[in-house]
Order: C-alpha cells, then sequence, then structure tokens
C-alpha cells in the first residue's frame, strides 16, 4: 500500500513579536483566501519549509527574520495504519516527534548539502518508502526532498510557466524528466537501469572474450594440428605408455637392488680393512713383552689370557676370509644386476624408438609429445569457452529480471495513451483547444504548451490534474496533499475564474487533499462567498489571510487562543 500524509492543522508562532497563525485543514478541498501580497503563497511555502525544503528560503527572509517556528501536525498512513506526526521548524533545526512521543532532532539542515540535510532526506525516504534516485556528474544518488512534493505542487511562479520547474535546481540532474517519470509512473527506477546498465557491460566483456578464445583456437594452425595427432595417435600413445611404464617400474626395481647390493658391498670392505688391521696388530704383539696399542698397558700373561689373544687371532682370520667370500658375491651380483639395468634401458629406447617412429597419416608419436603443451593449451581454452557460456546464461538471465528498452518504450506508450485520454477529457472541460502532435499530448514529450496567457494557465491546469490522477494507477507512490498555489492569474476575467474553480470542484484527487490559494480582496469585488456557496459547497474548507483585507497580515497579534499547542511545541524544541 502507498503511504498518504494528510495536514491536520498548521501553527506559526513568533515569540520575538508575540504574533501568531494558526489553521485547521480540511480532508477534501483547502481554499486559502485573502487579498494579494497578504500572505497566502508564504503559508503554503512555510508549509514546505516545516518539511525540510530549503528551496524558498530567500522568498521568506522577510518572515523568517521574525523568529518564527513552524508546527504542522499530520497524520501519515503507512501499512494500512495511522500514525500522528507533528514536524515543527525552527531557524535550521527540524523536530520530528511521531506517535509514539519519541522526538528526533535535525540540527544544521539549512543547506542541503549539509550532513544533517541527508539525514533527514533518509529520513523521509524510509517514511515515504521513497526510493528515486537521480544520476548526476558524481554518479547516482538520492533524489532530494523536493522530488517527494514535486508532483504535487505547483508554485505560484513558474509552476503555472513551465513543467517540473515548481523548484529550482533539479535539471542539473541527467535525464531527470525521464527518470522522474519513469518512477511515479512506476516504469524503471535509475538503480534499476544502472544495474541493468553493469549487467549489460558485464554481458559484452564475457562475450568479446569469448570471441578471442574461438579466435584463438579456429585460427592457431598447431592448436589444431596438435589436437589432430591427439585424436590419432592417443591409443597408440596410451600404448606406449603401458609398456614404457611397466619396463620403469622393473627397471625401479632393480636400481633398488643395486643399491643395497652396493651399501652391502661397501660394509664388507669396510669391515674388512678393519678386520685386516686387528690381524696386523696380532702379527706384530706378544703377550708379557707388547704393550696395548690404545692404552699403552702391558698385555697379559696369564694362560687365559694368552688364549683368548690367540683365540682371538684365529677369530680374525677365519672372519676375513668370510668377508673375502661376501665381497666376490656381492660384488658378482652388482655386475649381475648392472647387465640387467642396461638391457631394460636398452629395451625401453629400443621401445621408444619404434613407437616414436610409428606415424598416421604422416603424424608421429613424437609430434604427439612434443605437442604435448599446445594439447594443454587447446584445453585450457575449450574449458574456457565452457565457463565463459556458462557465465554468459547466468547473465543473460538475470538480465531478464530487468525491462528492456522495447519493454519500457512499450510501457511509456500505455502511460503516453491513457495520460493523452485524462489530459484531452481535461482540456475539452476547460475549453483548451486540441492539438493533435504528440509532442503537446504525451506525458513524456511534453515540454512547453503552444498557448500564452489564460490558455496557457489552463493548459497546465489540465495537465497537472491529468498527472496527478495518473499516479494514482501506480502502486507503491506516496501520496501528498495536492497544492495549487495562486490558480487566479492577474490577466484571468471572472468568467474564467468560474471555470477553473468548477473544474477543480470537479476533478479534485479523492484520495488526498487539495490546497489552493486564490487572491480575493473583500474590497473590491469579493467573490469567496459566492464560490463557497455555488461551487465548491461542502467539499471546501476556507482558510482566510488578513481578513480578505490586509497585506501582510499572515501572522496577528496572540490572542492566547493556542496558549497550550504553543507551550507544547516549546516542550518539543526545548528536548535534549
Amino acid at each position: 500500500m502507498n503511504v498518504k500524509l494528510d495536514i491536520k492543522e498548521i501553527l506559526i508562532y513568533s515569540e520575538k513579536n508575540n504574533k501568531f497563525f494558526h489553521t485547521y485543514f480540511g480532508n477534501k478541498i483547502n481554499v486559502v483566501y485573502g487579498k494579494n501580497t497578504a500572505g497566502k503563497s508564504t503559508l503554503i511555502q512555510l508549509i514546505l519549509f516545516a518539511f525540510g525544503i530549503n528551496d524558498n528560503k530567500i522568498k521568506l527572509s522577510e518572515i523568517l527574520r521574525e523568529e518564527i517556528f513552524i508546527r504542522l501536525d499530520c497524520i501519515i498512513t503507512k501499512d494500512h495504519k495511522t500514525h500522528k506526526f507533528t514536524f515543527v521548524r525552527q531557524d535550521d533545526t527540524l523536530f520530528i516527534k511521531n506517535n509514539e512521543s519519541k522526538i528526533i532532532r535535525f540540527n544544521g539542515i539549512g543547506s542541503d548539502q549539509s550532513a544533517e540535510h541527508i539525514k533527514l532526506k533518509k529520513y523521509f525516504n524510509h517514511l515515504f518508502n521513497f526510493r528515486l534516485l537521480l544520476e548526476s556528474n558524481s554518479g547516482i544518488t538520492e533524489a532530494p526532498i523536493e522530488t517527494l512534493f514535486l508532483p504535487y505542487y505547483i508554485s505560484q511562479d513558474v509552476g503555472w510557466v513551465y513543467l517540473r520547474k515548481s523548484f529550482s535546481n533539479l535539471h542539473f540532474y541527467k535525464n531527470f524528466k525521464e527518470d522522474f517519470l519513469d518512477y511515479y509512473l512506476g516504469i524503471e527506477n535509475v538503480i534499476d537501469r544502472e544495474e541493468k546498465r553493469r549487467l549489460e557491460n558485464e554481458l559484452r566483456s564475457l562475450q568479446q572474450q569469448i570471441k578471442f578464445f574461438s579466435d584463438v583456437e579456429r585460427e592457431n594452425e598447431e592448436l589444431e594440428i596438435s589436437q589432430i595427432i591427439n585424436d590419432s595417435l592417443l591409443g597408440k600413445a596410451n600404448e606406449l605408455m603401458i609398456t614404457l611404464s611397466s619396463h620403469k617400474d622393473s627397471l625401479t626395481t632393480l636400481e633398488k637392488d643395486y643399491v643395497n647390493e652396493s651399501n652391502k658391498l661397501t660394509f664388507y670392505s669396510q669391515r674388512l680393512s678393519v678386520v685386516s688391521k686387528v690381524k696386523r696388530n696380532h702379527d706384530r704383539q706378544v703377550p708379557g713383552e707388547d704393550a696395548c696399542p690404545t692404552c699403552t698397558q702391558l698385555l697379559p700373561v696369564d694362560i687365559n689370557s694368552i688364549y683368548d689373544f690367540y683365540q682371538e687371532e684365529n677369530d680374525t682370520v677365519s672372519l676375513q676370509s668370510e668377508l673375502k667370500e661376501k665381497i666376490k658375491k656381492s660384488q658378482s651380483r652388482i655386475n649381475s644386476l648392472n647387465k640387467q639395468i642396461e638391457q631394460i634401458q636398452k629395451e625401453i629406447n629400443k621401445e621408444y624408438q619404434i613407437f616414436s617412429h610409428y606415424t598416421e597419416s604422416n603424424v608421429s608419436i613424437e609430434n604427439l609429445i612434443n605437442n604435448k603443451a599446445n594439447i594443454q593449451l587447446y584445453n585450457n581454452l575449450i574449458n574456457q569457452i565452457g565457463k565463459l557460456k556458462l557465465d554468459i546464461e547466468e547473465v543473460k538471465e538475470n538480465l531478464k529480471e530487468f525491462k528492456t528498452e522495447e519493454d519500457i518504450y512499450k510501457e511509456r506508450d500505455k502511460k503516453n495513451r491513457s495520460f493523452k485520454l485524462i489530459y484531452n477529457r481535461n482540456n475539452t472541460s476547460l475549453g483548451v483547444p486540441l492539438l493533435e502532435e504528440d509532442r503537446f499530448n504525451k506525458v513524456y514529450d511534453i515540454s512547453s504548451f503552444p498557448f500564452q496567457g489564460v490558455q496557457l494557465h489552463l493548459a497546465l491546469l489540465s495537465y497537472h490534474f491529468a498527472f496527478n490522477e495518473l499516479l494514482t494507477k501506480t502502486q507503491e507512490i506516496h501520496r501528498l496533499p495536492f497544492i495549487l498555489d495562486s490558480i487566479f492569474k492577474e490577466d484571468i476575467e471572472g468568467g474564467n475564474k468560474e471555470k477553473i474553480l468548477n473544474f477543480i470542484n470537479s476533478n479534485f484527487p479523492k484520495d488526498t487533499q487539495t490546497i489552493l490559494s486564490i487572491a480575493d480582496d473583500k474590497n473590491i469585488d469579493s467573490r469567496i462567498e459566492q464560490y463557497k456557496k455555488n461551487i465548491f459547497k461542502d467539499n471546501a474548507y476556507m482558510i482566510c489571510i488578513g481578513n480578505g483585507t490586509e497585506e501582510k497580515a499572515l501572522l496577528q497579534n496572540n490572542d492566547n487562543s493556542k496558549s497550550e499547542l504553543i507551550l507544547d511545541t516549546y516542550k518539543i524544541l526545548e528536548t535534549v
């Protein structure tokens, strides 16, 4: 459900001069009337000012010098629930109180670029479910607060001359008209377009990559030949690999045995060297006469020692003989293993030569082996192309969630046709000439009107009411009071005034409030009572500024009738 705002009452108070203004607002048409320069436009601009809009701050400079605060009591309907809100602005500070009595304060919102004003914009975006994004030179950004009110506000000066100009500086955004209309008519938001553009760029990049890899695969002859080699001789090459692998296993076993036997031979040789040295010492030493070669002690001469001495000599001779025999056998085994190793190596070389010279269609297995790098590159290309194709399909699937340019044009055309029907109906009611050219009938094409004076004023009135009616058909778009400031231009005579008011009374939006201002001087041909009785009847709530006779009369002397409301407002302002 869309979010709707209703203004219930406004209080403006100057403590400096002890002056105030207060009025309630009705649910249908609210007619603000008074003499020219009485303060009707000031009241409307102060309503906008109370929501944090600074666009008309210069025009409000005179009344702001009276050190006023503006209090708006509103009802916001959201998710089928009503919430009471109070907005109080004093100078560059805005206080917001919700129905839970929680007060939020935004300090220093006088500049639209201030951090506090940006925080306030985010607050309103959340409050009104407002998601319009606009594109500027610095990139995509959240739309300013003014765009919340732009469809619902026609200013006194430029609003009745140009479209979408009631607030200044919005034309600096790129494609503002299209983005503004697309959002409010429910077609597309700039964030959708930005994400869609990112996906489209990603798709183009992937397609360029796949084209590059496909070109490499198609145009590189070496890769093609390598693949032919691989396909033609893979079976024979596998046979070679199996045979070579079998011989390699045998060769590995023999080489292992060769190493082990070589280690044994080394061990036997080293041991024989030690035994030979021991035998030489035995030959040169006699018990009781010679000393030990290591400790210099005289060798013992008792019978047991002599027996052990000669027994060790006999053992040494026997061990020396045994080791010599083992060395001979080990050397013989090593020689045999070496011959077997050489034989297997010859067989491996012979088999490789046989296989390497095997050819098929003038392509040899040797070519296959030499081109294995190309085969790997080819496989990598195929794998990369396959992955890119999957990525492309995923991006295409994501793009299906977004409207195509054709879809957008079709939806815009539907909105153009719907608008034209309402607009031409309004033109007929107001007596505006019907034009056939699309640039004067389609909401996306209209930028100006080929009229002047009263006809231009009536054409713009027709346009704004047609656009507002079109907004009621857009889901999830917030609805604000329809504010038309100064609906009578100076050169509009009585008959056209009644035509305008009859049109407004017959076509005002039924789901929101309408606030309009009328210049009416009680001292000079006042018709306000006639309008109320004959035209508006029960639809209008009348708000008089300056008794219909005074200029610059928005603020009146405080009669203490709203003392409690003023005191309650000060409690909000003094909240820490």
